[in-house]
């Protein structure tokens, strides 16, 4: 989606995303027929390694799908694991109408806002009733409940929500590495069932090691268990396989800022604002990150951006931490207690709010935001 209507070369594109080919081409509905022109590049010196065209009823798309994911490997002369191998060519018929809802609800969670996410749940629902066999919309309505969490819903209110559609997908296909990530997410961040989100995992990684979530879930499992060296390592990989994610990349800042590797937090947060410039939360963590560098004014500057893009509490409270370790602690305390005021009308975390007592000096308090989190099962 991100060069969907790009003016940038073929030879550009493939330098942003360190890759080798690029597949591009159109759809067409009319009728509920599908029409899928698609084309393999080679971006070194932009030759066609192949062109075809595939025209099916919209119930055969995943037909499709799988059509040009076999040509593509063929072109490429991969030879893929058989596990692999059963997901391509999985050509169920869907319901079209259940399918085009899938579609938007995709489209709208890829946005990461709190309407955006409440729109996806909206379009995930309608897709399971109109297909309740399709396991992939179970899987993303599982996801689409992890992603609001914390950020804009209470973990308590939606996390176990998230579960229940995790295992439903798994009962329709339990080779679907998504349902295994979005249990995975559920088992690590509400459960704290470590081992029990270590196997879903590394299952989902058996079955797609190309999947971005899945390299960036168990880099949040290994963060967790302080094993940053590692989980940095997983990082990177879920950068490689999707440069552009929405999701990823503000997932990975609080790792490299937690891992205390402050100067790459900086640099992480400066890609991340220039793939998402309206992103308050790399601002915040920039702003908390150039604080603990003794780089004050710069700190204020990038705080002073994070609260002009962004009212949410996990913004205005990270920054307000931000503020405080650069010792502007009035600024600090109107900010945090400007963050809290919201949970009259929102869930508000209190760990974050843990977080910037501790850089006032008001360690009592600290200690209680940091209890009412624990009872919040905060993530």
């Amino acid at each position: 989606m991100t060069y969907k209507h790009t003016h940038e070369s073929v030879d550009q594109i493939g330098r942003q995303l360190n890759v080798s080919y690029l597949l591009e081409g159109s759809i067409r509905l009319a009728d509920q027929r599908i029409r899928v022109t698609a084309q393999l590049i080679q971006v070194s010196d932009q030759t066609h390694l192949w062109a075809e065209s595939y025209e099916r009823p919209l119930s055969d798309v995943l037909r499709i799908q799988s059509e040009v994911a076999q040509r593509v490997t063929q072109s490429l002369a991969m030879e893929l694991l058989p596990s692999q191998r059963a997901g391509l060519t999985n050509t169920r018929e869907v319901n079209p109408e259940a399918y085009q809802t899938y579609l938007l609800g995709r489209y709208e969670l890829r946005k990461q806002s709190r309407e955006g996410i409440e729109k996806a749940i909206e379009y995930f629902q309608q897709t399971i009733r109109k297909d309740p066999r399709d396991a992939r919309a179970q899987a993303a309505l599982s996801e689409a409940y992890w992603a609001g969490s914390t950020y804009y819903v209470a973990p308590l209110d939606v996390m176990p929500k998230a579960k229940a559609a995790a295992l439903r997908s798994l009962e329709l296909d339990e080779n679907l590495a998504d349902a295994h990530v979005s249990l995975a997410n559920v088992l690590l961040f509400f459960d704290w069932d470590w081992p029990g989100s270590e196997t879903e995992y590394r299952r989902a990684l058996a079955l797609n090691p190309s999947l971005p979530d899945a390299q960036m879930g168990y880099a949040d499992y290994l963060a967790t268990l302080g094993k940053f060296d590692d989980s940095i390592s997983h990082v990177r990989q879920a950068y490689a396989l999707d440069p552009v994610s929405p999701s990823v990349r503000p997932e990975a800042l609080w790792i490299y800022f937690f891992s205390g590797r402050t100067q790459d937090t900086i640099e992480q947060c400066k890609k991340l604002i220039d793939l998402e410039p309206e992103s308050g939360i790399a601002y915040a963590l920039l702003a908390e990150a150039y604080a603990q560098t003794g780089r004050r004014s710069e700190a204020i500057d990038a705080a002073n951006h994070a609260t002009s893009l962004a009212n949410t509490p996990v913004v205005l409270i990270t920054t307000a931490a931000a503020l405080a370790s650069a010792a502007r602690p009035q600024e600090a305390r109107r900010l945090l207690n400007a963050g809290l005021a919201q949970a009259t009308q929102r869930y508000v975390c209190r760990f974050n709010a843990a977080a910037a007592y501790v850089q006032l000096g008001e360690t009592e308090r600290a200690f209680e935001s940091l209890d009412a989190a624990f009872l919040q099962r905060s993530d």
